[in-house]
C-alpha cells in the first residue's frame, strides 16, 4: 500500500506558481483527513478514494510489472471482445440509419 501511495504522489504533484502571473494553482489529488492519530482508517480511506476515482488502474499500468501468460490471455480476450461487440453496435446503428434515411 505504501509503494501505491509513493507512485500516487510522484502521478499527482501539486503544480506551483504559474510562470510570470504570480498565481497558485489549486493542488489535485486525493486529500484524506487523518483523525484522532488514526492513520490505519486514513490509509483505508484513501485507497477506497483511489480506487473509486480510477488512480489505482493508472498507477498499476504504469508500473513495471510481470504479466503471466494466462493473464495476458484473459486481457486480450477482453479486448477481442470488447472490439466485436464495438463492432456490432456500429453495424446495428448503421443498419438503422440507413432504414431512417431510406424512410423505411
Amino acid at each position: 500500500m505504501q509503494a501505491l501511495a509513493r507512485t500516487a504522489r510522484g502521478l499527482w504533484r501539486p503544480t506551483a506558481a504559474v510562470a510570470g502571473s504570480g498565481q497558485v494553482q489549486p493542488s489535485r489529488g486525493i486529500m484524506v483527513q487523518v483523525r484522532d492519530g488514526n492513520l490505519e482508517r486514513a490509509l483505508q480511506v484513501m485507497e477506497r478514494k483511489m480506487r473509486s476515482s480510477g488512480i489505482e488502474r493508472l498507477i498499476k499500468r504504469r508500473t513495471e510489472h510481470h504479466v503471466k501468460n494466462s493473464e495476458k490471455r484473459v486481457l486480450a480476450h477482453k479486448a477481442l471482445m470488447a472490439r466485436v461487440r464495438s463492432q456490432e453496435l456500429g453495424k446495428k446503428l448503421r443498419e438503422i440509419l440507413i432504414k431512417k434515411i431510406r424512410g423505411q
